[in-house]
């Protein structure tokens, strides 16, 4: 028998090369339960996966829905590590409380994240791809994508200040007059000194330019809604590279109708369903297919460090990073 048991429900990666390198560290004395050989793509749905976790030591996910049924059903289980930045479809709480570490890579992609967000920030702010669709219809007209602010007057708002709005912070300081955030959990305010930190409303009121950057959890879901949308100024862009159900949809299809809100760049939706979505053919909205953590080098980044962490646990019984670190210590 096994002295450990890995069970990995699903992934889109190529290869497990990256993550067979590191559990290579754990010795001969690992099983390795890989469900993408057992269905196509792996498994996702609790249901499906439970039988398979009952004595697995470790379990990776990249999608999968790791509920509190799953957990309960886990007899040894140390770690859920998940190959993301979110942990939105694991049940932390329910973790936290059997002592499970949900371990996640906060770092991989900061760089890839900040750089489409400023993409999406300076295509709608300077209307890129609405003037490119008016040449593909034939139909230019200058007029018609007025009016067009001068970004060095124009104010970004950040809603969230995390590792990732900081690294957009810095790229986007030369091109905005004014930087805002709004972030009541991060305690280095006087380390920038020229951020105006501001409540939700005040900072969405004075924003030519939204960037969301805050973690989805029950706090935080519909956060930007039909009521901070009316603290907006009228033709304010929006950019969302975070999670999709951060957004009240319906609150910001109508703005986008009214024209309350002039551009909506997103990179991630509610129910990640981009060929269905309302959203695909609305001509003020650039929707990408949440790709905004990409890069070759943040992928394998990524493989190896979801692997780190669940050996840490397994051998030193901590991983690398985890959600939820302080509750179970």
């Amino acid at each position: 028998m096994s002295k450990f048991k890995i069970v990995i429900s699903d992934y889109y990666y190529a290869t497990q090369d990256e993550e067979n390198a590191v559990y290579q560290k754990l010795g001969g004395d690992c099983e390795i339960v890989d469900l993408t050989h057992v269905k196509p793509g792996g498994i996702m749905e609790p249901e499906e996966l439970i039988p398979y976790v009952t004595d697995c030591d470790a379990l990776v996910v990249q999608f999968a829905k790791v509920t509190a049924e799953v957990i309960a059903a886990m007899t040894k289980c140390k770690v859920v590590a998940r190959y993301a930045i979110g942990v939105d479809n694991i049940d932390v709480t329910a973790a936290t409380e059997k002592g499970i570490y949900v371990a996640n890579v906060p770092d991989y992609c900061i760089d890839e994240v900040a750089n489409t967000a400023a993409a999406h920030l300076l295509n709608a702010m300077r209307k890129i791809g609405v003037a490119r669709d008016q040449l593909l219809n034939g139909s230019f007209d200058i007029n018609a994508i007025q009016p067009i602010k001068r970004l060095k007057e124009a104010t970004l708002c950040l809603l969230g200040f995390g590792n990732i709005a900081r690294d957009l912070y810095k790229k986007m300081r030369p091109f905005f007059k004014e930087i805002v955030a709004y972030d009541p959990y991060f305690n280095a305010k006087d380390s920038y000194p020229d951020v105006r930190f501001l409540p939700l409303e005040e900072a969405v009121a004075c924003a030519d330019a939204i960037s969301i950057h805050v973690p989805l959890n029950d706090s935080t879901r519909g956060l930007v809604n039909a009521e901070v949308l009316a603290h907006a100024k009228d033709g304010v862009v929006i950019v969302n590279t975070a999670r999709g159900g951060l957004i009240d949809d319906t609150a910001l299809l109508a703005a986008l109708d009214s024209g309350k809100v002039a551009h909506a760049g997103l990179d991630v939706i509610a129910d990640e369903n981009f060929a269905d979505s309302p959203y695909l053919h609305h001509p003020a909205v650039t929707l990408t297919p949440h790709f905004s953590w990409c890069s070759t080098e943040a992928g394998l980044e990524l493989q190896r460090k979801t692997a780190e962490n669940v050996v840490a646990v397994l051998l030193n019984g901590a991983p690398v990073c985890a959600v939820n670190m302080k509750s179970i210590h």
